[in-house]
């Protein structure tokens, strides 16, 4: 057993950082931090993709504690319709306060750190080098290979790491050098655009694609591997959720809780 506040702590101090924890609040609607205060004593900890009446009542069968997500309760403007709560919402929250769940969420943070993080992985599992250059707006990160890399041969590589079909265009470099890894959502536009030209990114690897997407690319050039958003958002908590295994070891048990979504 572990104290609650104790856990909290080590997440935010020792392995997210405060700075990367208050950038995320000034640039993301999301959650980054904790959403909700459960038990002061933690047995074991439940990561996973997206909070989810399913995630929680498999979280409150395996007697966990204490819930770690990428995306946390829907709370936000977007979210939230006239100070409304819908259905939905209404049940997760009356079954975190009957079971006194704490709820975290890591939206920002667990895309773009730059260890931990769901690109920085993905660049890294891919054989890449994660560069210093960010793209998406901030949300991404460009990786290089050292030797150039056939597109083919990328996208199998890519369905194995996600155990994801690839959506793939190929409209850029048969052999790529560099790409450009932004997890989750990630349709570019605008900006987005020119950021995958301007820094010569040949391959853009997100986890969606939009209708006009096949014709953004062929038309601007570059290669577009859509891989599903779930299935590229699995990693940063995955590896949060080991950390915190690695420190305290035999103190709280950690498990990843699979609601998987095809989307």
């Amino acid at each position: 057993m572990i104290k609650r506040d104790e856990l909290i702590d080590f997440i935010h101090n020792k392995i997210i950082g405060k700075d990367l924890l208050e950038k995320a609040q000034t640039i993301d609607t999301r959650a980054n931090g904790v959403q909700i205060h459960g038990s002061e004593k933690v047995d074991k900890v439940a990561i996973g993709v997206s909070a989810n009446m399913d995630f929680l009542s498999e979280a409150v069968d395996s007697k966990a504690q204490f819930c770690i997500f990428h995306h946390g309760i829907g709370l936000s403007d977007s979210d939230i319709y006239n100070s409304r709560l819908n259905r939905a919402t209404q049940s997760q929250l009356k079954h975190i306060f009957n079971n006194n769940l704490t709820i975290t969420g890591y939206h920002y943070s667990l895309d773009v750190h730059p260890k931990i993080g769901n690109n920085a992985i993905i660049i890294k599992s891919l054989g890449a080098t994660k560069t210093d250059e960010t793209y998406s707006q901030g949300w991404g990160w460009v990786g290089e290979f050292k030797t150039p890399q056939d597109v083919a041969k990328l996208a199998q590589k890519c369905s194995e790491l996600f155990e994801h079909d690839i959506f793939a265009v190929y409209s850029g470099p048969k052999k790529i050098k560099r790409i450009g890894v932004c997890s989750g959502g990630a349709k570019p536009r605008g900006e987005e655009v020119f950021e995958i030209l301007e820094k010569n990114i040949d391959l853009h690897i997100s986890g969606e694609i939009a209708e006009p997407g096949p014709a953004l690319a062929k038309e601007n050039g570059f290669n577009y591997f859509s891989c599903g958003h779930y299935a590229t958002e699995v990693f940063g908590v995955q590896a949060l959720g080991k950390k915190i295994k690695d420190h305290f070891k035999d103190k709280v048990e950690v498990e990843f809780i699979d609601i998987s979504n095809p989307l």
